[in-house]
C-alpha cells in the first residue's frame, strides 16, 4: 500500500497569519522583558541611592568625630605642656634651695593630677628621670586622652561602616549595568525583521536580566 502525502502548499493567508502570530509572541516577550528589566532597574537604583546616601553620612560622621578627637587631643597637649612647664619651674626652685617658695608654688598652681605625679616621682629616687613617663609607672593622666581615644575609635568604626555601605551600593550599581543591557536588547528585539536576530536579541536580553536580578539578590544578601 502506497502512502499518500498532502503536498498542497499552505495558502498565502495562512502563512501571513502564522507570521503575525509569531511576531506578536515576540512582541509580548519583549514587553515582558522590558517590564521586568525596568522594574528591577528602578529597584536597584533605589537601593543604590539609599546606600550611597548612608555611606556619605558615615563618611561625614567619621570626619566629624576625627575633628572632635583632634580638638580634644589638642587641649590635652596644651594641658600636658603646661603641667611640664609648672614642674620644671618647681624643680628649679628646689634646686636653688627655695623650698618655701616651691611649696607655695605647688599649692597654688599644681592640679591634683600633677601633685600625685610629683608625689610618685619623689618616691622613685634616681631610677626615673621623667615624672610624666607613664610607661615607667607614672600616674599622670588626662581625661582628654581617654575622650580622644574614644572619639578616634568611634571615627574608625564609622569609617569602616561607611566603606562597607559604599561597597554594597556599588554592587547595586553593577546590577544596574546588566539590567540596562536587558532594557537595551529587549527594546531593539522587535526592530529586526528576521526571526533569528529577534530571538537571539531576546535571549541575550533575558540572560542580562537574569544576571542583573542575581546581582541585586547578591547585593541584598552580601
Amino acid at each position: 500500500m502506497t502512502a499518500e502525502f498532502d503536498a498542497t502548499p499552505a495558502a498565502p493567508g495562512e502563512n501571513a497569519a502564522m507570521t503575525e502570530r509569531s511576531g506578536r509572541r515576540l512582541e509580548i516577550l519583549s514587553a515582558i522583558l522590558l517590564g521586568l528589566a525596568a522594574t528591577a532597574t528602578a529597584w536597584s537604583a533605589y537601593w543604590s541611592a539609599i546606600y550611597g546616601g548612608d555611606a556619605i553620612k558615615g563618611y561625614a560622621e567619621s570626619n566629624s568625630l576625627t575633628s572632635q578627637a583632634a580638638d580634644v587631643y589638642g587641649d590635652a597637649t596644651g594641658q600636658y605642656n603646661y603641667d611640664r612647664s609648672l614642674f620644671l619651674q618647681y624643680a628649679e626652685m628646689l634646686l636653688t634651695d627655695r623650698t618655701d617658695v616651691a611649696d607655695a608654688f605647688r599649692g597654688n598652681f599644681f592640679s591634683e593630677n600633677l601633685s600625685a605625679t610629683v608625689d610618685w616621682y619623689d618616691t622613685t629616687g634616681d631610677e626615673i628621670t621623667d615624672p610624666f613617663d607613664t610607661e615607667a609607672g607614672s600616674p599622670y593622666g588626662l581625661d582628654e586622652w581617654g575622650v580622644g581615644n574614644d572619639l578616634t575609635e568611634r571615627a574608625d568604626r564609622a569609617y569602616q561602616n561607611a566603606v562597607a555601605t559604599d561597597d554594597k551600593g556599588d554592587r547595586f550599581d553593577l546590577s544596574t549595568v546588566f539590567l540596562a543591557l536587558a532594557l537595551f536588547f529587549g527594546g531593539i528585539a522587535t526592530v529586526f525583521q528576521r526571526r533569528l536576530p529577534q530571538v537571539g536579541t531576546l535571549v541575550v536580553g533575558a540572560v542580562s536580566l537574569t544576571i542583573g536580578v542575581g546581582a541585586v539578590v547578591w547585593a541584598h544578601l552580601a
